[in-house]
Parts: structure tokens; C-alpha cells; sequence
């Protein structure tokens, strides 16, 4: 069933009162199971690596055109990042918050958080399963506002948070079959102070199934029945689906697949008509250890539906490639884990030597807004690791067509990043991106930027870095456009 409607605003301040009370409890929750799994793993064998950095930057800032401002901006960054496995336990935490002050106009916001926890626990060996999750970004206020940090997050973006727990259960019935439960619960809200914040919202998933045995050899079978049910601030979102299927594995290099099923979906949309069946047929390529490929298509309510991803890695290459179109929202996205750290051919982070953290890629641009979107996405990344040099090149082309108001939205965006190990004690880095959006709704914009850092090592622990950038936006609605240039100074030291 379809609810035909137009956005509205949030509730009273009581509701966000209440709210916010809930994702305070959810986070305590969340966090402290993260806790509990993170500490259980590190304190049993197995590999873990925890690296740490505490970054102290004065940046001049020079603003024109839109909210111009200029000044020195000072800031503290502490972070630290913690990955591996060790006995039942899996993990990886990368949490960055930054302390910053600012003179003259500047107005930078005393505490932001970068970050993002993921954590699995198996509890009942073979039977029950606990994972968690946590995560904060800067958001901003457009598909391209650039990037968003503590100096412009006031003027361009937005703070978010997410947390979540996942539940799975498994009971197995001998050789013939396997009864499976994947549940979740998850929380998403904002500060509430943005004038970008979207709607806080609280949403369940109960699920129930089962899987075929290994008496069947390379024929597979399933059936799933799941109900989902998101409460935001002025609405409930439920969707009820009920599927089986069908594969093959038909050697060791080609798999098939394919699905049937039935869904109901009570949901924010001009269409009329938002239950039916679904269909999709699939297939998965493993020629070797170091290529892998899936792609599927079907049916669903908005029509066609289409998934496939792509990987190679070898010792000093990584690619992906991923194609996608589905109905989502911001609110999904905050919740997907779409990162991955570079990697040297040993499998080790690469650290960034402006600021002694891992680099992190392929982060997707966030929506404002809560309307759902049908999303046509291709995006690519890949990462070339040599003995003193890496170097990534990532991008993305997408559109998207709101499915209550029907404004669309086209973009794309390419970025590049570059670093070099300049002797013993001198390393650089340098960077740039550009993005294109032409929005129904936004009108069109471009944005770049340019960045560059030289890095000297002080001693094993203590590094001092020179920042510079440019970033520039150009866009035909009122008010949007600007250019910024940055000059600064840092300290980074570990401890551990």
C-alpha cells in the first residue's frame, strides 16, 4: 500500500526532546556493546592493530562569497584506530573527534565528530551472533557542498550520528537445513541545532528463514519472510516481504541464482501502487583469489532493479567497481558501511603523513532531506601501492529522481590523492577533487578543490606538517557560491 503525501516538518519540541532521549539511550547501548566486543577480541589471541595520533593545527582561513569570513581557526584532533580479529571477535574502529576555536569571523563549532565502529561477536558458538555499530559524519548541506569539516560545518553542512545492533540466530537441522534469524535495530538522528538536520528516526527489522543443507551438493535453496519499520519525527515507514530461491554453483569459477517473492510497502510516494512481486536472477564470477564479480536484475515495485560489483586486488593494486539502482534515502546511507582503508601490499593501513591516520576512501556524498529516491549509481575506486609512493583515484555518476516531490538530481565527481615518501624524514601529499550537480530543485553547481601538505618527521612519534588548499564552488542559485583558501601548521604525536 502506497501513502501519497508531501514532506512535512518535524513534530513539537517535545517529540525531539523524547527523541533525542531515546538516541542518547541507544548510543549508550550500542557503544557499550561495541565495548564489550572490541575489549573481549583484544583480550584473546588473535591480530589486532591499534594505531593512535593526537593532531594540534592552526589554520588561517580566507572566505569570499557566501557566510565570507577570514581568521585563524586552532584545533586539537586526537584519534585513534583499532582493526583485527581475535578469537570469536571481529572488529574495526576509527574514531576522529576535533576540538576547534576560531578568531576573528571565523565560525568554526567546538566539537565535531568523524568516525565509524564495526563489531561481531559470536556468543553462542553456532547459534547466536552479536554485531554492533556506530557512526558520526559531517554532512553537507548539498549533494556538492565539498568537504565538510569543523571550520564550515556552520556554514555548509551538518553533524550526524548512527548506532545499531544486530542479532542473528542460527539453529541447524542436521544435514538438511538451517533455520536463520537476522534482526537489527538502529537509531539515526542530528544536531539538532543544524539548519540541515534531517528528521531523528528509529527503525526494526525482524527476520525469519532457512537455508538449504549440504546434503543438496551444489544446489541451494531459501526462503525469507522479514517485516522492517522506520519511525521518523512525521511519519512510519513499514515494508513486509516474503521470498524463496533457487542457485547453483555450477564449478568453481560460476555461480547462479535467482528469487521470487511478494512485498507491501507502506511508504512516502507518489505512486500508486507499491506492492507486488519481486523477481531478480543473478550471478557470481570467482575466477581466481584475486577477481571476483555478482551482478543481478529484477523487479520491484519501482521497476527495474540492478546490482553488481566488481573487485581486483593483487600486491599493489586494489579496484572496485560497484553499479547500483534502488530506492533509498539518507537514512540508509548513513547506515551502510561504504568505507575501506588504503592498503600497502602487506594489508597494512596507509597513513596519511599530514595527520598520522589511515586514508579513508570511497565515502559517499549524503542527501539532506528524509524523501526517499530512486538512485541509478555507478562508482569506482581504485588504489596503487608502491614501496614510497600510493596513489587514488576515485568517482562516481549518479541520478536520482525524489520520489514524493519528482525532482532530479544528476552528478558526478572524481577525486585523486597522492602520496610520496620523500627520504627518510620529508614526505608530501597532494590531492584534488571535482564534483557537477544539476538539480531540478538546486539548480546546477561545480565544485573543486586542491590540497597539498609536506611533512617532516621530527622524531619515531612527532611529525609537523604545512597544509594548503583551495576550494572553490560555482553555482546559479542565490547565495551558494564562494571561494576559500587555507594555509596551516600542525603537530602530530603518538603515543602507543
Amino acid at each position: 500500500m502506497a501513502t501519497v503525501t508531501e514532506m512535512t516538518s518535524d513534530k513539537t519540541n517535545s517529540t525531539d526532546r523524547s527523541h533525542a532521549s531515546a538516541g542518547r539511550q541507544w548510543a549508550t547501548l550500542a557503544l557499550s556493546c561495541l565495548s564489550v566486543l572490541m575489549s573481549t577480541g583484544a583480550a584473546t589471541a588473535g591480530d589486532w592493530t591499534l594505531t593512535d595520533a593526537i593532531t594540534t593545527t592552526a589554520t588561517s582561513v580566507d572566505r569570499t562569497g557566501n557566510s565570507a569570513q577570514s581568521g585563524m581557526v586552532f584545533q586539537v584532533t586526537p584519534a585513534y584506530t583499532l582493526t583485527g580479529r581475535g578469537g570469536r571477535v571481529e572488529g574495526n574502529v576509527h574514531l576522529r573527534p576535533t576540538f576547534s576555536v576560531g578568531t576573528g569571523d571565523t565560525d568554526p563549532r567546538f566539537m565535531t565528530n568523524e568516525g565509524y565502529a564495526r563489531g561481531r561477536m559470536e556468543v553462542v558458538e553456532d547459534v547466536f551472533f552479536l554485531g554492533a555499530s556506530a557512526s558520526a559524519r559531517l554532512g553537507g548541506d548539498t549533494g556538492i557542498a565539498g568537504p565538510v569539516d569543523a571550520i564550515n560545518v556552520n556554514t555548509d553542512g551538518y553533524q550526524s550520528y548512527s548506532i545499531g545492533l544486530a542479532p542473528e540466530f542460527r539453529a541447524h537441522l542436521n544435514k538438511y537445513a538451517d533455520l536463520v534469524s537476522n534482526n537489527s535495530i538502529d537509531y539515526v538522528w542530528y544536531n539538532r541545532n543544524d539548519q540541515n538536520a534531517g528528521s531523528d528516526s528509529l527503525s526494526g527489522t525482524a527476520h525469519i528463514g532457512a537455508r538449504s543443507g549440504r546434503i543438496y551438493g551444489p544446489l541451494s535453496w531459501r526462503a525469507d519472510t522479514s517485516v522492517r519499520k522506520t519511525t521518523y519525527d512525521s511519519r512510519d515507514d513499514q515494508s513486509t516481504s516474503y521470498s524463496a530461491g533457487l542457485g547453483y554453483r555450477l564449478d568453481s569459477t560460476w555461480a547462479f541464482n535467482g528469487d521470487i517473492g511478494y512485498e507491501t510497502n507502506d511508504v512516502q510516494t507518489s505512486r500508486t501502487s507499491t506492492d507486488g512481486v519481486t523477481w531478480d536472477v543473478g550471478t557470481v564470477w570467482t575466477p581466481n583469489p584475486r577477481n571476483a564479480a555478482s551482478f543481478s536484475y529484477g523487479q520491484r515495485y519501482y521497476g527495474d532493479t540492478i546490482s553488481g560489483d566488481y573487485t581486483h586486488t593483487s600486491r599493489r593494486t586494489r579496484l572496485s567497481l560497484g553499479v547500483v539502482r534502488e530506492v533509498t534515502n539518507r537514512r540508509y546511507e548513513q547506515l551502510v558501511d561504504s568505507f575501506f582503508f588504503l592498503a600497502d601490499d602487506q594489508g597494512n593501513p596507509i597513513v596519511d603523513p599530514s595527520n598520522g591516520q589511515p586514508i579513508v576512501v570511497n565515502v559517499p556524498q549524503l542527501q539532506q532531506g528524509d524523501e526517499d529516491y530512486l538512485n541509478s549509481q555507478l562508482t569506482g575506486a581504485m588504489t596503487v601501492t608502491g614501496r614510497r609512493t600510493n596513489v587514488t583515484l576515485s568517482g562516481s555518476v549518479y541520478q536520482r529522481t525524489y520520489e514524493v516531490s519528482g525532482n532530479k538530481e544528476d552528478g558526478y565527481d572524481l577525486s585523486l590523492n597522492f602520496t610520496r615518501q620523500l627520504g627518510s624524514n620529508f614526505s608530501a601529499s597532494a590531492g584534488g577533487s571535482w564534483s557537477q550537480e544539476k538539480a531540478s530543485f538546486l539548480g546546477d553547481s561545480d565544485y573543486y578543490d586542491v590540497r597539498f601538505a609536506l611533512t617532516r618527521s621530527l622524531s619515531k612519534r612527532t611529525s609537523a606538517s604545512l597544509n594548503i588548499s583551495h576550494h572553490e564552488r560555482d553555482s546559479n542559485a542565490a547565495n551558494n557560491s564562494y571561494t576559500e583558501n587555507r594555509i596551516g601548521i600542525s603537530l602530530t604525536s603518538s603515543f602507543l
